[in-house]
This record gives C-alpha cells, sequence and structure tokens, in this order.
C-alpha cells in the first residue's frame, strides 16, 4: 500500500518527485493486532524461560563438613571445591546448623571454606549446597 506525501498549495505531483512513502505498522498490515500479540506474548515467555531456568552446576561443585576439634569443642567447617568449568557461587549449611545458609564462591579448580560453629557438641556434620555459576 502506498500513500503520496502531499505538499499542500503548490499542486506538484509527490509521485514524480519521488516522495512517496510505504505506510508501515498496524495500518499498512505488517503488524496487525493479532500478530502483534502473538510477538508480545512469545517475548515475554522467552525472557521469563531465560530468567526463571538458571544453568544447573550438578556435581562438579562439591561440599563437604568437618568436626576439627578444639579446646572449647568441635569446629565445623563447610569447604568447597570446584571441579567446573566456570566458578560458582554455593550457599551451604550444615545438618547441625541448617540455618543461617552461608555463601562460598570458587573460580574453576579452586576451594573455598567457610567456619560455621565454633564449640559445638557434635564431633559429626554434613554439609548441603545449593549452587549456581557466576560470571
Amino acid at each position: 500500500m502506498v500513500e503520496h506525501a502531499g505538499i499542500p498549495g503548490l499542486d506538484l505531483d509527490s509521485t514524480a518527485m519521488g516522495l512517496e512513502r510505504h505506510a508501515m505498522g498496524l495500518a499498512g498490515g505488517l503488524l496487525d493486532r493479532r500478530r502483534l500479540m502473538l510477538l508480545v506474548a512469545c517475548l515475554s515467555l522467552a525472557g521469563t524461560a531465560a530468567a526463571d531456568a538458571p544453568q544447573q552446576v550438578g556435581d562438579c561443585a562439591q561440599v563437604s563438613a568437618s568436626a576439627r576439634f578444639k579446646a572449647i569443642g568441635y569446629t565445623h567447617v563447610v569447604t568447597l571445591n570446584n571441579a567446573c568449568q566456570r566458578a560458582v557461587s554455593c550457599e551451604v549449611w550444615t545438618d547441625v546448623d541448617p540455618t543461617p545458609h552461608h555463601v562460598l564462591e570458587a573460580k574453576p579448580g579452586k576451594s573455598a571454606e567457610v567456619i560455621v560453629r565454633n564449640g559445638s557438641p557434635a564431633s559429626e556434620v554434613h554439609a548441603g549446597k545449593s549452587c549456581r555459576f557466576t560470571l
């Protein structure tokens, strides 16, 4: 569909002068309302799916817990070993102290540790984790 640009008061042939323009958008039929709504819905679903589906770290990031005896009791330590190809950030905890969660970060091939509790009477402890890849 072609619309002609009018120049008021000059009585010029706008087609001969190259002043014609193609109608675009909703009026020109390139995007009718149904196609526009479908496009918006697809874009919003694609963005939501990407944001809601973080890449799973799997078993390449391992955590372990140890109870080290000190004079006042056991010190519980959680260690993160990152065998992944990317850096990871993990929330870690123990079965003795499930809250609060502590955050450990490690680059590929590196490890990190955190003291979760000092002076614990528990000589046995197990760690839990929730990890994600970082940038």
